[in-house]
């Protein structure tokens, strides 16, 4: 991170911070009530919405996965994906936050949150294809 450049860090330190809000909210907040804080304007498409929005998608993924990679403090996918999705929204990038569940093999139920831009995965994208998506929002 060291090479990275002021505007970089910025964006990184921006993600951690956001890391560590949802991460509170998370565990005193219901989701719905985060979800609805979060989402209460919609993010207006950008006029080069493809362009645009997927290089600041790679911008965001990349400062979000480093943030979290380089924290003392573990942040499973769903800050990560809060925090994503309210960068992009900041940016003026629509993307959509996906819930998902499955079985584990010995039957327990398991849940996943990842991001997407379009139908192109942000951040959780490595986990999804063995989750099926329950809730959307956008």
């Amino acid at each position: 991170m060291a090479r990275r450049s002021s505007a970089d860090l910025l964006l990184a330190t921006e993600a951690l911070l956001l890391l560590g809000v949802f991460r509170v909210a998370l565990a005193l907040v219901p989701v719905r009530r985060i979800i609805a804080a979060i989402s209460h304007k919609k993010a207006a498409a950008s006029l080069d919405a493809d362009g645009h929005a997927q290089a600041t998608a790679r911008r965001v993924k990349w400062a979000v996965s480093a943030a979290a990679r380089h924290s003392p403090v573990e942040f499973v996918c769903f800050p990560q994906a809060l925090a994503g999705y309210t960068m992009l929204r900041r940016r003026h990038v629509p993307g959509t936050l996906v819930y998902g569940v499955a079985r584990s093999m010995d039957g327990e139920l398991q849940a996943h949150t990842w991001l997407m831009v379009g139908d192109r995965m942000v951040l959780g994208g490595e986990a999804a294809k063995d989750f099926t998506a329950i809730e959307q929002w956008t």
